[in-house]
């Protein structure tokens, strides 16, 4: 599949078998770039994420994937954070490394928590987190364990402005070191950090620019 990491042929979906969420998807993720998914409430932006993570099947159509091993190969960033309250921000990192890769690799998330800034939040929990800084550790957690690609559902639906900046700039940051990400945002903030914006209308991709 060359520079190819995802192809969406034909992609239909529906929840119910009679109203389409999805309408002829026709869709290639390529590497190395920064997709933004834009569109209003109902235009069908998490079902096309949740599609190309494998956590949804498609009613009718095909998905290929360049890699073998989906679940390992992707790391999801959602709005409310989903951070295991328990754990430290550091436990946490490992325990999505290790589900990925069967080991572990201290350097690596002390890598990206210096990229993210929250190296020195490492032994706090999420409770004793702000949201901005929450996010970030959600990030870190997504991003460890050899991820070829970074899926983030809303993940400034809950930030103030300044936050939101951050975390669109990070994720700018991550295709440096050979990830592809892909957001879904109804912000039209995104277009002005991603290379690719995806603009979906009523279950139907209007078009990618």
């Amino acid at each position: 599949m060359e520079n190819k990491l995802i192809e969406m042929k034909k992609i239909k979906f529906s929840y119910d078998g009679k109203n389409e969420v999805l309408k002829n998807i026709n869709l290639t993720i390529q590497k190395n770039n920064y997709y933004g998914i834009y569109g209003y409430s109902g235009s069908g932006k998490s079902t096309l994420l949740f599609l190309l993570g494998d956590l949804l099947k498609p009613t009718s159509g095909e998905i290929l994937y360049s890699f073998k091993n989906i679940k390992k190969s992707i790391g999801f960033v959602f709005q409310f954070f989903n951070l295991i309250n328990e754990l430290t921000i550091l436990e946490n990192a490992k325990l999505a490394q290790y589900i990925r890769t069967k080991k572990e690799n201290i350097k690596e998330i002390e890598k990206f928590s210096k990229i993210l800034g929250i190296y020195k939040l490492l032994n706090k929990y999420p409770d004793e987190l702000s949201g901005g800084e929450k996010q970030r550790a959600s990030i870190l957690r997504a991003v460890v364990g050899d991820v070829k690609i970074i899926l983030a559902d809303e993940p400034t639906g809950s930030l103030d402005v300044e936050n939101k900046r951050i975390v669109f700039e990070l994720f700018e940051k991550m295709i440096e070191f050979d990830k592809t990400v892909i957001v879904v945002s109804h912000e039209k903030e995104l277009m002005e950090y991603c290379n690719k914006t995806i603009l979906l209308e009523d279950g139907l991709i209007k078009k990618i620019v």
